[in-house]
């Protein structure tokens, strides 16, 4: 599997604000996690719209806990072709994550 692009990365995290997407705590060193599996290879793999910023402990939870990380949009199913129609339950209320990095709030 490909690595993540720089640029992707970086608007997540910029997106974020340098801040776990989930619980709003700060992380300058947090991962990047894909929404949907990264094994489905299309234009979205790597897309910010199938990022989110987690810290390290959010991040093996939701991938402990798939059942709520799905209910909150932090785990979508390897069969929705576009990510960015399933909102995220973040830090800072459910909002949708384009493509581009922006956000809409619900």
């Amino acid at each position: 599997m490909s690595s993540i692009p720089a640029s992707s990365r970086a608007t997540v995290n910029h997106r974020a604000h340098g801040r776990c997407e989930w619980c709003g705590t700060p992380a300058p060193v947090g991962a990047w996690h894909h929404r949907r599996s990264r094994s489905v290879v299309d234009d979205h793999t790597h897309c910010p719209c199938n990022g989110v910023w987690l810290h390290h402990s959010c991040h093996q939870y939701v991938h402990a806990h798939p059942v709520e990380a799905r209910r909150l949009g932090l785990i979508v199913s390897r069969y929705e072709e576009n990510p960015y129609v399933v909102p995220v339950e973040a830090a800072w209320g459910t909002r949708y994550h384009s493509c581009g990095g922006e956000v809409t709030y619900v």
